[in-house]
C-alpha cells in the first residue's frame, strides 16, 4: 500500500484481499517478523506489515517517543480500506494501546500480542538506560546478543535457522532507530487504567514462556478490557508469531474473522 506522510512517499509490505489487518512488529525487529504469520493470513485477509519510522521500509525519521509510533499507525489506518484490524507485538502493542487511546477511529478490533500495559518502573527504566549504553558501545550486535535470549524460548534457541533469521532482522536495524525505541519505551506513559476504556473487541495474546510479558500478566490484562478474550500459545516465548506461527496466525484468524465481518 502507498504512503504519504510528512513530505516521504513510500510503501508498506501487504499480501493478499479481504478486511485489512495490520501487523505491528516489535523492538528490535521490523514488519518482516510477521513473515509467517502473514502468509497463513492472506488467504482471508489484506495483510500490512509495515515498518515502524527510522526501518529499511520506512523513510520517516524515528523520534523516540510512542506518540511518535502510534500517529504513523493512525495515518495508515486512515489510508487502509475499512474495515480495519490491528495486532501490535511487544513494542507494538504499546504503539497500539497509544493509537487506541488518542487516535481510534477507523479500528474495528485489536489483539495485543506478547505485551503489556503498564510503563517501565524504575528498575526498568535503568535497564533501558543500560541498554542504551551498550548500544552506544557495541551497535546492533550487542542488541542482538542480549535480546535473543529474551526473546527466544529454550527450545526455539535450539533452532539455528530461528536464532539465525532473528539475528538478521536486528542487524539490519541502525543504531538510531534502536536508540529511538529504547527512549519510548524507556517513557512511555501507563496504559493500565485505559484498558478498561478499550470498546471495541480484543484479544491478549502471549506466549506460554513469554519471560517479557508473562501470560499471567497478560491474562489479567485481557481480564481488565470489557469482553476481552485470551489466549496462550503453547510451548512459545515472547517472540510467538516467529516460534509458533501458524498457531499465532489460527488464534488471529478466529478471533479477527467474526471481529471484521
Amino acid at each position: 500500500m502507498h504512503i504519504d506522510r510528512d513530505g516521504q512517499s513510500f510503501e508498506v509490505r501487504e499480501m493478499g484481499s479481504g478486511p485489512t489487518l495490520i501487523l505491528v512488529h516489535g523492538y528490535p525487529l521490523d514488519g518482516g517478523m510477521w513473515s509467517g504469520v502473514a502468509r497463513v493470513l492472506s488467504s482471508e485477509f489484506r495483510v500490512l506489515k509495515p515498518d515502524l519510522p527510522g526501518r529499511p521500509e520506512n523513510p520517516l525519521p524515528a523520534a523516540g517517543t510512542m506518540a511518535s509510533y502510534s500517529e504513523y499507525l493512525a495515518a495508515l489506518v486512515s489510508a487502509a480500506p475499512p474495515p480495519v484490524g490491528i495486532a501490535g507485538f511487544s513494542m507494538g502493542g504499546y504503539a497500539v494501546l497509544g493509537l487506541l487511546r488518542d487516535h481510534p477511529a477507523g479500528v474495528r478490533a485489536v489483539a495485543l500480542v506478547d505485551t503489556r500495559a503498564g510503563a517501565d518502573d524504575d528498575a526498568g527504566r535503568e535497564k533501558r538506560r543500560e541498554a542504551i549504553a551498550s548500544l552506544e558501545k557495541g551497535g546492533a550486535a550487542a542488541v542482538a546478543d542480549a535480546m535473543i535470549p529474551k526473546l527466544l524460548s529454550a527450545e526455539a534457541r535450539t533452532r539455528a535457522d530461528v536464532v539465525e533469521r532473528v539475528r538478521r532482522t536486528i542487524l539490519r536495524q541502525t543504531a538510531a532507530t534502536l536508540r529511538s525505541d529504547l527512549e519510548a519505551m524507556r517513557d512511555r506513559p501507563d496504559r493500565t487504567e485505559f484498558l478498561r476504556e478499550i470498546a471495541i473487541p480484543t484479544l491478549v495474546l502471549t506466549g506460554e514462556y513469554d519471560e517479557i510479558a508473562p501470560a499471567e500478566d497478560a491474562r489479567r490484562m485481557a481480564e481488565s478490557i470489557p469482553g476481552a478474550q485470551f489466549l496462550a500459545i503453547a510451548g512459545a516465548g515472547h517472540a510467538s508469531p516467529i516460534e509458533r506461527p501458524r498457531a499465532v496466525a489460527a488464534a488471529l484468524s478466529a478471533f479477527f474473522r467474526p471481529a471484521l465481518a
